[in-house]
């Protein structure tokens, strides 16, 4: 899978060494200017992204700033012609419904895929923090199509393609530093979940968040920037 996309949102990109091969080239999609995108995206903006996203298919490895803007998995979901499932690896759910109902968020964006999305069939957790479990309850009656993964192994009870999504929230913070609050995961945990789905599952295509803030430290950024450059190769393998 070697079709790697970077989308700039917050231009955290501009200060990681992994990113330097791509910055202007067609690989690199500037989203920045455009107002109205962060952590809630509104109608207007969300028009914008999906015209400057028109060209970049579902297939590939997608970076796509941090977890502000985890909302974009939804862009790549629509653009699937067939039915799949999803593979959360977040610490968060990101299935609440949204404060503001008629405007998608970096915590609504799941719900929003299973109510809308026809060929999304199921969305596997994986890394969920279990005192956030509760949000699933915001499914309703798609609540059955979202399961909380702890063993591999409830990977296998289907044979339909998966797109992956990862926010890197779900590493302890000892391994990275995102803007949000982190899970306990070690990296040889991550990786051994992400081979396991290349092994046993069709991957159509998968996307990475959970940069730092722009204004954070340059250690910060180097920290992100090894890991973005870890699981590229991961997927490029």
């Amino acid at each position: 899978m070697r079709n790697v996309t970077l989308i700039s949102m917050s231009k955290v990109y501009e200060r990681e060494n992994f990113c330097r091969p791509y910055i202007n080239s067609e690989k690199f999609i500037d989203c920045s200017d455009i107002k109205g995108i962060n952590c809630y995206v509104e109608d207007e903006a969300l028009k914008v992204l999906r015209q400057r996203l028109k060209g970049v298919d579902a297939r590939g490895v997608h970076f796509i700033d941090s977890g502000n803007f985890h909302y974009l998995t939804y862009l790549f979901l629509e653009k699937i012609p067939r039915d799949f499932e999803l593979i959360l690896i977040d610490k968060h759910p990101d299935c609440k419904a949204s404060m503001f109902e008629s405007l998608m968020s970096c915590g609504s964006w799941v719900r929003d895929a299973l109510i809308s999305i026809s060929h999304l069939k199921r969305v596997y957790m994986i890394g969920t923090d279990t005192d956030l479990v509760y949000e699933l309850s915001d499914l309703g009656e798609h609540r059955e199509k979202a399961l909380v993964v702890r063993s591999p192994k409830k990977l296998d009870e289907s044979n339909l393609p998966v797109y992956m999504s990862i926010d890197k929230d779900v590493l302890d913070d000892s391994i990275i530093a995102t803007n949000w609050d982190q899970g306990d995961m070690n990296l040889t945990e991550l990786d051994r979940w992400i081979e396991y789905i290349l092994d046993k599952r069709f991957l159509i295509g998968v996307d990475i968040c959970g940069e730092p803030d722009e204004g954070e430290n340059d250690s910060v950024h180097e920290g992100s920037s090894i890991i973005n450059s870890h699981l590229m190769e991961l997927f490029e393998n």
